[in-house]
């Protein structure tokens, strides 16, 4: 600003002397000239350090918003880093605490207390949780009182059955066993309860019998059947039947039942069995002392059918023809109760030899033409070219047959086809009879195989030829079955081992 005044005052002084009427002095003007040039680079200069100190100013200005900026976008980044992968740790993380402490719960661990460390929302849940855990506590310790005393009613009763019951954990660890049990093995309690099934019938024969099904379990679709036990007992020898209980459980929040363990239960049936064999003795002489009448009244027939006795009118030979009938009705009932009483009674023979299998089955189909005449059927033969031999009783494998031909028949259709195939399936030879009847309810399958059962639409006959069937094939080796839809009709199929 100085320099300014100054340079300013001596072109002033310089205009002055110019104003006047006499010239200056060159000196003099020179002087001033002099002082104008220095002043005005003295101005040059100052404003040349102006402009340089405003200069570095402005570029400490500018790296200091630039070192703001770079502050602020680490910043900026490192919070966005935290947002992104640090809350959600920090939110889950409490969650991960409440979701172990129920998993805990689940398992049945009411002990289990889940640390307060804030006092926001999940301080509040924490608190509550551990509230409800201690009553979850106390209600339990309640219960297990509760429990204990219904374990102990729950012996109490069982300790008092005359059953033999044995109850099993799903690992077929024994966990219970009344004393009419112990009784009848031969056991003592510390020997059994907390060991593994296996591990007893090893040491125990009769134990072995005992868990034989749950060593081999039985197919989805196979039918549960249990043999009657054979025990001593005071010297005298009991027949028990045996059952076995598979214990199920739906757990809380899941879809499927679990298997939880299984219970045996023996009961003495050896007064039933003494009153059967009476009943099957009873019912066999019975049937020995009808068959004398029987066959006075088919002889008495077949002397009134002869001409030499003299004719008979129409509704004469009627009457006789229905006599006939009723006669080889009662043949048939009295024969197959005969066959049935056997086999209660294990005097059933069985005489098996290798037979070709078409053989066996023309002489089954030769036995019924008449009746498949009668509905104007057609039996169709699929042998496809089998030409084993079976091993078997061959009366009794055409006796079977006889029958499974004698109820396609009843059942079938009028002018439909009965199919009677042969095909080998495993070692075994199997022999069909289908038919296109009404079929069979799947519920009802495997009564049909038990004795005296009749369905509703098959009220015709004993309800024991199938029973009888069963029996028969099966002391020959072999298998019985049937597969049946309704209204598509039935097949009943025998599997014959094959002659080696």
């Amino acid at each position: 600003m100085q320099s300014s005044r100054e340079l300013n005052s001596s072109i002033g002084r310089l205009t002055t002397l110019f104003q006047k009427e006499r010239i200056p002095e060159p000196g003099t003007i020179l002087g001033i000239i002099s002082q104008i040039k220095d002043y005005t680079y003295s101005i040059y200069f100052m404003n040349e350090d102006s402009m340089l100190r405003k200069n570095k100013n402005a570029q400490e200005t500018a790296d200091q918003i630039m070192l703001f900026m770079a502050i602020f976008s680490l910043s900026a980044t490192l919070i966005s880093l935290f947002f992104i992968y640090g809350l959600p740790i920090y939110i889950s993380k409490p969650l991960e605490t409440i979701e172990k402490s129920i998993t805990e719960i689940a398992k049945g661990n009411y002990n289990v207390k889940i640390p307060i460390t804030t006092k926001d929302e999940y301080g509040q849940i924490a608190s509550s949780f551990n509230v409800m855990t201690a009553k979850l506590n106390e209600f339990e310790k309640s219960n297990l009182s509760k429990l204990l005393t219904e374990q102990k009613r729950m012996n109490a009763l069982i300790n008092q059955l005359d059953e033999v019951i044995i109850g099993l954990d799903e690992d077929k660890r024994i966990i219970f066993i009344n004393e009419h049990g112990l009784k009848v093995l031969g056991l003592k309690r510390k020997m059994v309860l907390g060991k593994y099934a296996q591990e007893l019938a090893s040491k125990n024969e009769l134990f072995n019998d005992l868990i034989k099904e749950l060593m081999i379990p039985f197919l989805p679709d196979e039918e549960k059947v249990f043999k009657p036990i054979k025990i001593v007992e005071h010297g005298k020898e009991k027949l028990f039947s045996k059952n076995v209980v598979d214990i199920h459980e739906k757990p809380t929040g899941e879809e499927r039942t679990k298997l939880r363990g299984h219970v045996i239960i023996l009961s003495d049936i050896t007064a039933y069995e003494e009153k059967d064999k009476q009943k099957t003795h009873f019912i066999s002489t019975l049937s020995h002392e009808l068959k004398t009448p029987v066959a006075a009244i088919n002889m008495s027939a077949n002397l009134l059918k002869n001409t030499k006795t003299g004719n008979m009118n129409e509704e004469q030979l009627d009457l006789l023809q229905t006599i006939d009938n009723n006669n080889e009705r009662i043949k048939r009932t009295i024969n197959e109760i005969l066959d049935i009483s056997k086999i209660e009674s294990g005097t059933i023979d069985v005489y098996k030899e290798p037979y070709d299998t078409e053989n066996l089955i023309d002489t089954a189909i030769d036995g019924v033409a008449l009746f498949v005449k009668d509905k104007d059927l057609k039996i169709k033969k699929d042998i496809k070219g089998l030409h084993s031999l079976i091993n078997v009783d061959a009366h009794k494998l055409v006796w079977i047959l006889n029958n499974f031909l004698t109820n396609a028949i009843r059942y079938a259709p009028l002018g439909s086809e009965i199919k009677v195939s042969a095909e080998m399936n495993n070692g075994y030879v199997k022999i069909s009879v289908a038919d296109r009847g009404k079929g069979i309810e799947f519920k009802d399958q495997q009564k049909l195989f038990k004795k005296f059962t009749q369905l509703e639409q098959r009220k015709e006959g004993t309800g024991l030829g199938l029973a009888i069937s069963k029996e028969f094939i099966e002391a020959m080796g072999g298998k019985i079955g049937l597969k049946s839809e309704v209204g598509t009709g039935s097949t009943f199929w025998v599997e014959c081992p094959i002659a080696r």
